[in-house]
């Protein structure tokens, strides 16, 4: 990555100053040759066209649009000293050489670009990937809660203990959205975060496990105790106190929670599909159970 980084830089770095130095040059050139102004200023305003679509990443269309200006010069040129008997001033030519260069300069400086981009979108992506923390709450993500599965599996399994996963989602999230600014709706996230964690035992894990707010708890007891657990949950949500501060008016958040007790014949070690099937049970809760 270190490398690749590196030669999207040097391009942009040559491309910018080949580019510079051209313009430098056709700014000496136009009054080094005062008697061919007119001429001058025309071919300039080429390059400028020329670079102007190189810029847009529309590269073939710059080299034919610095093609044709170089073709329909030179032919000028050759009819006014064939046709007409002028004087070619031999630097005037210098307009060939200075539109391939701005050309190549504007060329190499947008794929240096381009590059860089690539490269950094890449290592964001991979940032993404390596992140375990979800920004908002501070909580571990989904990713974490995976590995953290297979870690429980493999101690529950040792030492003959259960495990259950439990995952809380919020209901009605369209209407909550539609009701609440963004920064409130973060606000019922944190809230029932710190709800959940406040509600379960230090040794049980709370994972916010996507951006709407859904939760996954991973408990270290059979069903029934996390059946217990749900009982203490909503009791503690259905309190109308809970999410208080956070709207004007009186905010009630509702939400569905299903639970499964991790059983090897069943899950054979696969945490994702241990999770699909607690997603399943969470669909199944159609009411709150005061």
């Amino acid at each position: 990555m270190g490398k690749k980084e590196t030669t999207g830089k040097a391009l942009q770095d040559i491309g910018i100053c080949i580019l510079l130095v051209a313009l430098l040059l056709c700014a000496i050139l136009l009054s080094a040759t005062p008697d061919l102004y007119v001429e001058g200023l025309i071919m300039l305003a080429g390059i400028f066209l020329a670079v102007l679509f190189a810029s847009f990443r529309l590269t073939p269309v710059a080299i034919v649009i610095a093609g044709l200006q170089v073709v329909a010069f030179i032919a000028y040129k050759i009819y006014m000293s064939v046709a007409m008997g002028d004087y070619i001033e031999p630097l005037s030519f210098g307009w060939v050489a200075l539109e391939a260069m701005a050309v190549c300069g504007a060329v190499m400086y947008v794929s240096g670009l381009k590059k860089m981009q690539l490269e950094n979108q890449i290592l964001k992506q991979q940032v993404e990937e390596l992140i375990m923390i979800d920004p908002l709450t501070g909580f571990y993500n989904l990713r974490s809660m995976f590995m953290d599965i297979q870690t429980q599996i493999s101690y529950a399994e040792r030492n003959g203990k259960a495990i259950s996963l439990m995952i809380i989602k919020l209901r009605y999230i369209k209407e909550l959205k539609s009701v609440l600014k963004k920064t409130q709706y973060d606000d019922v996230r944190v809230r029932l975060a710190k709800l959940v964690v406040d509600t379960v035992r230090l040794e049980d894990r709370v994972y916010v496990i996507d951006e709407e707010g859904s939760l996954g708890v991973l408990l270290t007891c059979d069903r029934s105790g996390a059946k217990l657990v749900e009982g203490r949950l909503r009791k503690k949500l259905d309190d109308p106190a809970s999410f208080d501060g956070i709207a004007q008016t009186p905010l009630r958040v509702e939400v569905k929670i299903g639970s499964l007790q991790y059983k090897k014949e069943e899950f054979q070690r696969d945490a994702i599909l241990l999770k699909e099937r607690v997603e399943e049970e969470v669909e199944y809760d159609i009411c709150d159970i005061s």
